[in-house]
């Protein structure tokens, strides 16, 4: 489930590198085309950047790096036997500097996108519009590469051919979105919404309003903010930086982009009417996007905001509606038929309390709409510290209302569930493992069901998606 890092071919010598970064130089000062923190990647050319985890070092291949052909490193102590390299102070901070320097001198135009849930969607969503108005223009990576390390690796990738780059922003910590969007320095900023996530890090909601509201720092004076209307917590962000430019999209009565009515699909996507109040014109739309419930309805909105705005004009809906087909990515709420008819939502790359509630209903609509029996897998949500039992107990009561036949909760706190939903007659069970879980499964489940497959990555409910793939086929 891991993403992969794109390579790149950023330029820089080392005495640059040393002044960006506050460093010194050790050895000649040699060019170095591309920037990389993988020995496994060529390395020919290439800069290395040793980093430091929990679990590696990357100062242990420093001179590994350089004998597989790496013209320099980047690390924080001097290394024996290790010349080429420019000694700072941190080494995570100096690639961060080398990004800002890439991203300044490249000089187009970037969007980012943050908030606690919907953010790979949307990001997918903007990159497949945009990326229909400017075939091979558009730079992005996919997967989840929104971090301290990622996201100056997108930016790191950045082209003379591209006209705009695409990058998604997530925190853990306090600090980590005003240092992203600094380093990004987005001309759009996108913010889908605001709730409870890594709440070990951030703390309570109004601690992740304040750091998801740092999306905005980034911004300069052009900038434009572009915010979810009926998520009151991020429009109080845009009250906090006010006055900025912004464009809100939504069900609410104001928003730029308004949303009358949806009408989902027997599988997931949805028609959208749409009331537009823009700059380019007042009018309504019927847009047609493959993306599932309201999450995928609110990042469509927000991909035809951004893309109108560079755009500077009003875009036919066939066009968006089209370029919104190639939208969405596996793992994120991915609809997989299989060969018994059964449909697996396919949502198992990362889990907070805010996505399973979208999630779920998105899942008791599909299953409505088919007349099928709706079925859960819902696995533990991590990295809530304090709030893990009140939030899986909170949960727990969500999924007791959603009219499911069967729940199947997998891993440690997600144990949480199944008094809830025991309580509403749910037919409730537990696995400690993905594995474990898919047995249990296949022996409970009807053919035509629709099972939503939903947890956070350290769970690796991708397994048991694989595992019912196997057992069922897919459907032809």
């Amino acid at each position: 489930m891991a993403s992969l890092i794109p390579q790149n071919r950023a330029q820089f010598s080392l005495s640059q590198v040393a002044t960006l970064s506050d460093g010194t130089v050790r050895g000649p000062d040699v060019q170095c085309v591309g920037v990389t923190t993988d020995t496994r990647a060529d390395l020919r050319g290439q800069l290395f950047v040793a980093l430091r985890g929990e679990r590696f070092d990357g100062h242990e291949f420093a001179a590994q790096a350089l004998a597989h052909g790496a013209a320099g490193v980047v690390v924080e102590r001097e290394l024996p036997g290790v010349t080429s390299a420019v000694v700072v102070s941190s080494t995570l901070s100096a690639l961060g500097a080398l990004a800002a320097a890439h991203r300044q001198r490249w000089a187009k135009r970037v969007v980012a996108v943050a908030g606690s849930a919907g953010k790979t969607t949307t990001r997918s969503a903007i990159t497949a519009l945009l990326n229909a108005l400017h075939p091979g223009a558009v730079h992005f990576a996919a997967g989840n590469l929104n971090n301290l390390i990622g996201v100056p690796m997108v930016l790191l990738g950045l082209e003379p051919e591209h006209s705009i780059g695409v990058v998604e922003i997530g925190t853990n910590a306090p600090g980590e979105v005003r240092t992203l969007s600094t380093l990004a320095a987005p001309d759009l900023a996108v913010l889908t919404l605001i709730g409870l996530e890594h709440s070990e890090g951030l703390g309570d909601l109004d601690g992740i309003e304040r750091e998801e509201g740092e999306i905005w720092s980034g911004l300069g004076r052009e900038g434009l903010a572009v915010a979810n209307a009926d998520d009151l917590r991020v429009q109080r962000t845009l009250q906090a930086v006010a006055p900025i430019r912004a464009l809100s999209y939504g069900y609410a009565e104001g928003a730029n982009y308004r949303l009358r009515t949806r009408t989902p699909s027997a599988l997931g996507g949805s028609a959208l009417e749409v009331e537009r109040r823009t700059p380019f014109g007042e009018d309504a739309i019927r847009l047609d996007t493959p993306l599932l419930g309201e999450a995928g309805a609110y990042a469509s909105l927000a991909a035809l905001a951004v893309a109108e705005w560079l755009s500077q004009a009003a875009l036919e809906p066939r066009l968006v509606s089209s370029a919104l087909s190639a939208a969405g990515e596996p793992g994120r709420l991915t609809p997989i038929e299989l060969g018994d008819g059964t449909v697996v939502l396919d949502d198992s790359y990362n889990s907070n309390p805010a996505s399973v509630k979208s999630s779920l209903l998105t899942a008791a609509e599909i299953a409505a709409a088919r007349g099928a029996r709706l079925v859960l897998v819902i696995g533990e949500m991590r990295e809530l510290g304090a709030l893990a039992a009140e939030q899986h107990s909170e949960v727990g009561t969500f999924i007791a209302q959603s009219g499911a036949a069967l729940l199947l909760a997998l891993v440690g706190d997600a144990r949480r569930f199944l008094a809830p939903a025991q309580r509403a007659g749910i037919d409730s069970l537990f696995a400690e493992t993905s594995e474990q879980g898919l047995e249990l499964l296949l022996s409970r489940l009807e053919p035509k069901d629709v099972v939503l497959v939903k947890a956070s990555r350290g769970v690796r409910a991708e397994r048991l998606v694989r595992g019912l793939c196997d057992a069922k086929g897919r459907a032809a």
